[in-house]
């Protein structure tokens, strides 16, 4: 099959009704004239991230780092809230009613490609958090030395008793042989909690040995969120396992892991932050993948959703503000939140405190959940979401509560101004998570014509050219399979986004030079968003 021919039609009832539309446009434009292209889907606009919802201090943290990195507003300011959602979590548990207490970390996941810088401002914010964690190691030093002797001396000792019990063998062992044993085993040295709270290229189960183990309070911030959801840990054989296991965790609820042939353990008190980018391919890839799981287990559904667009390109160079006063305060406040961290029990698990809405706060709280409740209806905006919907009021209790204890860590309640930010704030991600997951609804065809779509329009900048083999689209583009590939062509070249021509003895993709033509990178489907 082939876009040689000009009686290619593409299969599915919506291809056809996009096509339908395009159709008359076909030979319009006489000789080498290009049409206007058209839309592949109807785009949902993206709208500016809510900057001045954040508390002073936090904004103008955000404004520095990305007057400086040149990053997406919206990412840079992902990033703060993340690094704040970590120091709260191992203060506090917000709770929206009687009954309804829960952690207030925070799941994130931003949509971008490689190179956008989620790292260097992962580590402007965070960087109170890393040096914290390595004054802890630092601490622990000595005691670790100390384990590694304790636990020598027990397997040492442990070994001469099994050895005692073995010489007896045919013969009842002796109960003194056996108490003496036992009194051991429950002697065996406790390793020293040295706090790991950082987690990048790692698996579900590894993180929850963290959590129980070695600090019960982390976060998994990853630049290339393919390490986690494309890694080994989300393989086919552990896949249900592990989204069940981190949607436990979002919880903050216990979880039983055994094993066969290691250690089993228990995790409970513990709280997980998560802050990922990832490729629209590779989530898409991932969603395809687990066969409808990753949203009808409610495992997406869990995460505050950032599709920003592309500043790449368009990034020169500037000096950083001197001492970067914002961020320096930003920093100042996260460490006052580290000094009010949560006790640990005789168990290691974390004890939070309860943080209750006041019932301004409560009311304000209510009532925007019945609005997201009520939009779930048929026909109305979220009506093919009602898994994000559903968890929605949940997460505005947790952006409220985090934007409390950083303005106070020795808040008492969640305040009503923090409800109203907080909900500036999920209205957005709610408008974000529409955007990106609109594209998951749509057919194949024309899912695969967005994604070649906005691999042509964000390469040609970055070659300074609209003209591409057709043997190196599929090569290096995101759509290999060969039918698929020539039905999303056909699809783009009908939109008067692209037209082939041969050239030689090979097929050439030309893109619409209009698609560029104003220097600015559209975002797939050929929309133009604003910044961040």
């Amino acid at each position: 099959m082939s876009t040689e021919g000009t009686d290619y039609e593409p299969r599915g009832a919506a291809a056809e009704e996009i096509l339908r539309r395009f159709r008359e446009k076909r030979g319009e434009a006489g000789g080498d004239a290009w049409p206007t292209p058209e839309q592949i889907i109807p785009a949902l606009a993206a709208v500016p991230y809510p900057i001045e919802a954040l508390p002073d201090v936090v904004r103008e943290a955000v404004q520095e780092v990305q007057g400086f990195l040149k990053a997406p507003l919206s990412m840079v300011a992902t990033s703060a809230v993340t690094a704040m959602s970590l120091a709260a979590q191992g203060i506090a548990d917000v709770e929206r009613a009687e009954g309804l207490r829960g952690p207030c970390s925070l799941f994130s996941i931003t949509v971008a490609e490689s190179g956008e810088r989620k790292s260097a401002c992962d580590n402007c914010f965070a960087k109170p958090l890393r040096d914290y964690e390595q004054a802890r190691i630092d601490e622990h030093t000595e005691q670790a030395k100390d384990f590694e002797a304790e636990m020598a001396a027990w397997n040492a000792r442990m070994e001469a008793l099994t050895a005692g019990l073995r010489k007896e063998k045919g013969k009842a062992a002796s109960a003194d042989s056996v108490a003496e044993l036992a009194e051991a085993q429950r002697a065996k040295p406790e390793a020293p909690r040295v706090p790991q709270m950082f987690y990048e290229d790692t698996t579900p189960e590894a993180i929850a040995w963290g959590l129980a183990k070695k600090w019960p309070s982390a976060a998994i911030m990853a630049a290339e969120g393919g390490m986690i959801l494309g890694g080994h840990g989300m393989s086919k054989e552990t896949l249900v396992r592990n989204l069940a296991l981190i949607n436990v965790l979002w919880d903050g609820a216990s979880v039983t892991i055994d094993r066969r042939t290691k250690e089993s353990f228990r995790v409970a008190g513990a709280r997980l932050t998560v802050g990922i980018q990832v490729q629209s391919g590779l989530l898409l890839d991932f969603v395809q993948s687990t066969r409808g799981l990753a949203r009808s287990s409610g495992f997406l559904a869990r995460f505050l959703i950032a599709w920003p667009e592309s500043t790449q390109g368009y990034r020169d160079f500037c000096e950083p503000p001197p001492g970067f006063p914002a961020l320096s305060a930003y920093h100042a406040q996260l460490r006052a939140m580290l000094e009010r961290q949560g006790t640990l029990d005789e168990h290691g698990r974390l004890v939070p405190r309860a943080l209750p809405l006041e019932p301004a706060a409560k009311q304000a709280w209510i009532t925007w959940h019945d609005n997201v409740e009520h939009s779930m209806r048929p026909t109305r905006e979220m009506a093919d979401l009602k898994d994000v919907a559903a968890k929605a009021a949940d997460n505005l209790a947790r952006v409220a509560a985090v934007l409390a204890v950083f303005e106070d860590p020795a808040a008492t309640i969640v305040a009503e101004r923090h409800i109203c930010a907080a909900a500036s704030i999920m209205n957005w991600h709610l408008q974000e998570a529409r955007r990106f997951f609109g594209q998951l609804a749509l057919p194949v065809e024309i899912g695969d014509a967005v994604l070649i779509d906005g691999w042509l329009v964000k390469r040609a900048p970055d070659t300074a050219k609209t003209r591409f083999t057709k043997r190196d689209v599929q090569r290096l583009g995101p759509v290999r399979e060969r039918e698929r590939f020539t039905q999303a062509l056909a699809i783009l070249e009908d939109a008067a986004r692209i037209r082939i021509v041969r050239e030689g003895r090979s097929w050439v993709v030309e893109l619409n030079p209009a698609l560029t033509g104003d220097g600015r990178r559209g975002t797939p489907g050929g929309k133009e968003a604003g910044r961040g």
